[in-house]
């Protein structure tokens, strides 16, 4: 059993839907016993960063509260933290039952933050009633200005306190408007790692003057990352965010022939940014990997083939997050198995208000765990992925290591790379505490 603070061998006894043993466990004392020897326990994965049925540009992601959380679940995630769709006539309440609504048929567990879109220091009081309604997270930019998404400083400033005031938490997408050309689409022309420099620095001196808990999402650049330090350095209570994409792979991608279906925000950088991130996880300088998961098939890519700003942006990695992180962080040296139930477990718990339910293997926890091979090798092949989407960035490499099986709150969902699981059977998690 592997925990963000120990690694042990134990037992886990499960009753109903939550854990209420850890330890040694006499097998009289269960109905079903399973036998896990030879495997790694981990504490099921959250992932803190998708987008299911997200509508963009005209079409939706790839993937809606059917098909993401099922892909999720044979991954090995438990929980999901999605976004609410903002606009600014809708109230933040409205949305997020509008969302709540729509997230019903998912099979694991789910919260959501308010997307802060349109919103105003006048309409502060809707911060406050979505905190009763279980949501203490909301996700600002400091970009996209083009599309009415960009927040103000000042709106962010005012923003900010009042989430310090409830004890919740911000979440920023940090490229600063003003150094990206919205013409040149989601490559590294066009957004640099100057603009999340920028951005980072800013958002971080925000953070530091308002005392508010603030999350920097997907950071991608060696710049970022420095911005991001030294703000913390500084007393500004950051928390932060990489991605699969960002750690694997490079901007070499964008020469292939089919470069285009690489399009995200921020664009993949240069193999030494991957180095500097994989050097701060190898510390514990961040807090989350998560995958920002927006699939688009082909044909929906195909139409920004030759006009950049016709693109969607977004890649697919939701199923994929876990086997990506211990192949190639745990199997290679980089991360310890410790660390990597940090990045997957405790550490998105933690920050968006999950805990104890999720992120850890603890008497009157959720019983959400993923029973792990850690020996098993096998090929990315998009055809045999269960996301609803036809590309795969990470298509041929070879992974080690895959769940076995994976429960949520004490039923199974997947066993021996089978769907078991129930549509419906995910509940919202609100934030605990």
């Amino acid at each position: 059993m592997v925990t963000a603070r120990r690694t042990v061998q134990a037992d886990v006894l499960v009753r109903g839907e939550k854990i209420v043993r850890v330890g040694k466990v006499s097998p009289r004392k269960a109905d079903e016993t399973v036998n896990a020897r030879g495997l790694l326990i981990f504490p099921g994965f959250v992932d803190a960063h998708v987008h299911f049925a997200l509508p963009v540009g005209g079409t939706r992601s790839a993937d809606d509260f059917r098909t993401g959380p099922r892909a999720a679940a044979h991954g090995g995630i438990t929980c999901f933290l999605d976004f609410t769709v903002g606009h600014p006539e809708v109230s933040l309440p409205n949305a997020l039952e509008r969302r709540l609504k729509e997230a019903q048929p998912a099979c694991i567990d789910y919260s959501f933050r308010a997307e802060m879109i349109g919103w105003s220091p006048e309409r502060a009081g809707e911060i406050f009633q979505v905190a009763e309604m279980g949501v203490r997270s909301f996700k600002f930019y400091t970009t996209y200005s083009d599309s009415g998404r960009r927040t103000p400083l000042g709106h962010l400033r005012a923003a900010m306190e009042a989430i310090r005031e409830l004890g919740g938490v911000a979440m920023v997408h940090c490229e600063a408007d003003e150094l990206v050309d919205p013409g040149g689409g989601p490559f590294p022309a066009a957004r640099p790692p100057i603009a999340e420099e920028v951005a980072i620095a800013e958002v971080g001196i925000l953070a530091r003057e308002t005392g508010c808990p603030t999350y920097i999402a997907h950071i991608s650049s060696a710049r970022g990352l420095i911005a991001y330090l030294e703000a913390k350095r500084k007393g500004a209570p950051l928390m932060g965010e990489t991605c699969p994409h960002y750690l694997l792979l490079d901007n070499r991608v964008y020469m292939r022939p089919n470069g285009h279906l690489f399009s995200v925000t921020p664009p993949i950088r240069e193999a030494e940014d991957a180095e500097t991130l994989w050097w701060a996880l190898g510390r514990k300088f961040l807090t989350a990997v998560s995958t920002d998961h927006c699939p688009f098939a082909n044909s929906h890519k195909e139409v920004g083939r030759n006009d950049p700003a016709k693109l969607p942006s977004g890649l697919p990695g939701v199923e994929l997050l876990p086997a990506l992180l211990f192949s190639e962080g745990v199997a290679k040296g980089k991360i310890s198995p410790r660390q990597f139930v940090y990045y997957l477990s405790d550490g998105p718990a933690r920050a968006f208000g999950l805990l104890p339910r999720k992120g850890k293997l603890a008497r009157g926890g959720d019983a959400d765990l993923v029973l792990w091979d850690p020996h098993a090798r096998w090929t990315v092949e998009a055809r045999t992925l269960h996301m609803n989407a036809d590309f795969s960035p990470y298509e041929g490499m070879e992974l080690q290591g895959r769940p076995v099986a994976v429960m949520v709150r004490g039923r199974w969902v997947v066993r021996e790379g089978e769907f078991v699981g129930t549509e419906g059977h995910g509940a919202f998690v609100p934030w605990q505490g």
